[in-house]
């Protein structure tokens, strides 16, 4: 898959699925699927064509995934999971 596609994001890469004709061959889907299942590809699927998009969603959702990853047992350990992983982001969200 081109550079230019995937964002590599932590220590794996994102990959945008914005369900658009392109990523509905079988070709595209197995490659997906394969690199999803070996866990070195997450993909997020947006809508093709959204005025409300917003990138924060992408943050967000990867904040839930590295804390759904740990499961945490209470909302303090949670909120603190929540905490290190905002942190954890490069540049000037941390």
């Amino acid at each position: 898959m081109p550079s230019h596609v995937v964002c590599t994001w932590w220590d794996y890469h994102l990959f945008f699925n914005r369900t658009v004709t392109q990523h509905t061959s079988r070709q595209c889907k197995g490659y997906l699927t394969n690199k999803g299942s070996n866990g070195v590809l997450h993909q997020m699927t947006w809508p093709p064509q959204s005025p409300n998009l917003n990138l924060i969603e992408m943050v967000w959702d990867e904040l839930n995934h590295r804390v759904k990853e740990k499961q945490p047992k209470s909302a303090q350990y949670m909120w603190e999971l929540f905490q290190d992983c905002w942190k954890s982001i490069p540049g000037e969200a941390g």
